[in-house]
């Protein structure tokens, strides 16, 4: 009888740890915190303990007979210690699954490391851009960076680097100036909203700080950027935020533009907005920083990826 009790009790801490996986399967709470990729396998294992926990319940065990020493290790099928090891398991596994708010707080996000500086990323080339549309991604093929014009379209122009009259030093190219890859035919490639703005992530305007042909194909363009707002010690200044991850949650770092509005920003922290402004790169300290000017800041639904990838 003990051995039984013992037995149903694995069982159903098998299929539980499975069913708390297949739970956020299910209801897409797994889409917060792991990457595409990996998500699969979130649905296999899930599906796998449920299976070996229901076969381990069925399974009739094979009578034992108690010789010599043998009956010393009858203990590790005490129904005691299969309710301890269950409840180890799945006590904080099920707790956490019901407490959780699969948002990250203001706190969390700032004891992170946060990025501001897209030079400190992996290199991201503009034909990283050439790949399939995605919410979280918007598509921007080489032929609006001007690469079917110019292959030196990603380089400075050379008007941007002639040298200032009356001197022999290369004039200061103008991160906000229009280039050759700012073309009337590029326009058709750049992701739109139902108002005609562009279409942007943070990451994008992030990438503009290191990339000129970017630059030259956001300058000038009313933008749309969704992120949790994040409020400064100013109040026309907020910090736009969203969470890069490369696998799952516990790798996520906070991605962040600073926004200028006209006037105070009044929202909830860490509140989803959406900001309408365009772009300004400018140098500071020798480095190119961007700043989005705020045309609008409004209220609305987080995004069906919360994470970018």
């Amino acid at each position: 009888m003990r051995a039984e009790v013992s037995k149903y009790l694995n069982g159903i801490t098998l299929i539980g740890v499975g069913g708390v996986l297949l739970a956020f399967w299910l209801n897409h709470r797994i889409d917060q915190y792991l990457h595409p990729q990996f998500r699969p396998g979130v649905l296999a294992g899930g599906v796998l303990l449920v299976v070996a926990g229901t076969v381990y319940c069925l399974t009739k065990g094979a009578r034992r007979c108690c010789i010599a020493g043998e009956c010393v290790h009858e203990t590790s099928q005490s129904p005691a210690r299969s309710f301890a090891a269950g409840a180890v398991l799945l006590a904080p596994l099920v707790t956490g699954s019901l407490v959780s708010t699969d948002a990250f707080d203001q706190n969390a996000v700032l004891n992170r490391s946060v990025v501001q500086d897209a030079s400190v990323l992996v290199a991201r080339s503009a034909s990283a851009y050439q790949g399939a549309a995605t919410p979280a991604a918007p598509q921007i093929p080489g032929a609006m960076l001007g690469g079917d014009i110019d292959e030196t379209a990603s380089r400075d122009t050379p008007a941007a680097t002639a040298a200032a009259p009356g001197t022999g030093v290369p004039a200061a190219a103008d991160p906000n100036a229009p280039g050759q890859g700012d073309t009337a035919d590029s326009e058709n490639y750049l992701p739109r909203t139902a108002d005609g703005n562009v279409a942007l992530e943070v990451t994008d305007l992030l990438y503009g700080e290191v990339e000129p042909s970017l630059r030259k194909v956001f300058a000038g363009k009313t933008v749309e950027v969704v992120g949790q707002y994040l409020p400064s010690k100013q109040g026309r200044h907020f910090r736009l935020v969203r969470m890069l991850i490369v696998c799952c949650a516990a790798d996520a770092r906070p991605m962040m533009v600073n926004v200028e509005a006209d006037r105070p920003v009044q929202q909830a922290d860490m509140a989803w907005v959406k900001v309408v402004g365009k772009p300004l790169y400018q140098k500071i300290d020798g480095k190119t920083r961007v700043t989005l000017r705020a045309d609008a800041v409004m209220p609305t639904d987080p995004p069906a990826d919360a994470m970018l990838y």
